[in-house]
């Protein structure tokens, strides 16, 4: 048991019981363990929550970011909630510290998106750990804009996932513990082939279709932000001074785009939005239909043709 608190039977507990109802809560084992240093120094003797305990882990931190708090207060709804559920007189907080409003994203322009990937193509250097990061990174990243992918999905796509008879990638277990299907054009079907036939070459075991090394079995989303600002800071158009580009803005642009596409080619773009929603993995539509009013403030020529369908319908941009 790798808690070492009185808690530690319950939080055990608690980590299967989550688990076990499908709810994905990436971030709980940190400010667990964080609880039960805290509990292990201080309350030594107490195996129930109690406000004074919660209350007191939440605030013994040095961070004001809304983020970091609202997750401490989560972690102690969540135990507080097991130990009613198991008969204990444990405490739940009853509010919550909402987040910050994410800021609405950064999109590429044409010409800036084809010089980003002339750099990607050009600049990414291999390291010792990653020796083969200039073959990986440019079709990751273009499988990211391309399928407009969140980067913890494509840098967790195992071999077996991606279906290259088909043209399909799996995506297994992702944000709202949903898997789905995704259909890829001819052009990044076959700059996958090309991909996987020489990199089997030389990692033929591979569990992971983007795997670094023998040790690490797949990049992070932190690994994919740091070489793209790496990227970016090599582009003509950076800017130190101006909201910055990030990885998850190429799957933003995924999704403008097809409604562009949608709305040249004379389509009803209504009678497809609920398909962008469940290809791109959203388990709200009001998300997908943010990016009406984003093509409408990028593209006032659809403005007319969107109003129509965006009228009445407030949304706000989420990360999704």
């Amino acid at each position: 048991m790798m808690y070492k608190s009185k808690f530690a039977e319950d939080i055990e507990n608690m980590l299967k019981t989550l688990h076990n109802s499908g709810l994905k809560v990436t971030y709980i084992n940190s400010f667990l363990n964080s609880f039960d240093a805290y509990c292990s120094e201080k309350y030594r003797d107490d195996d129930i929550l109690s406000m004074e305990i919660a209350e007191g882990w939440i605030h013994d931190t040095d961070s004001t970011s809304q983020v970091h708090m609202s997750r401490r207060v989560q972690t102690m709804k969540h135990l507080g909630k097991y130990q009613r559920m198991i008969g204990k007189a444990a405490y739940v907080p009853n509010y919550s510290i909402p987040y910050p409003k994410s800021a609405e994203p950064r999109l590429f322009t044409e010409e800036q998106l084809k010089e980003f990937f002339e750099k990607v193509d050009t600049t990414i250097m291999p390291t010792k750990a990653v020796p083969y990061r200039a073959m990986i990174f440019p079709v990751l990243l273009r499988l990211m804009y391309c399928c407009g992918l969140r980067s913890a999905e494509a840098c967790e796509l195992k071999c077996e996932d991606v279906d290259l008879t088909n043209g399909i990638l799996f995506i297994m277990d992702s944000k709202g513990n949903k898997d789905r299907a995704v259909y890829m054009s001819d052009d990044i079907l076959e700059l996958c082939h090309r991909f996987h036939k020489k990199y089997s070459e030389l990692f033929p075991d591979r569990e992971y279709f983007f795997q670094p090394n023998l040790k690490k079995k797949y990049f992070t989303s932190g690994d994919v932000h740091n070489l793209f600002d790496a990227v970016m800071l090599k582009t003509s158009f950076y800017d130190p001074n101006a909201k910055k580009f990030t990885p998850h803005g190429l799957r933003h642009l995924f999704a403008v785009e097809n409604i562009r596409r949608c709305f040249e080619a004379g389509e009803d773009f209504s009678n497809r939005i609920e398909y962008l929603s469940r290809y791109m993995g959203h388990d709200n539509i009001q998300h997908t239909l943010y990016y009406l009013h984003l093509t409408q403030r990028l593209f006032p020529v659809y403005r007319d043709k969107l109003r129509s369908l965006t009228e009445n319908v407030e949304v706000a941009y989420v990360e999704e």
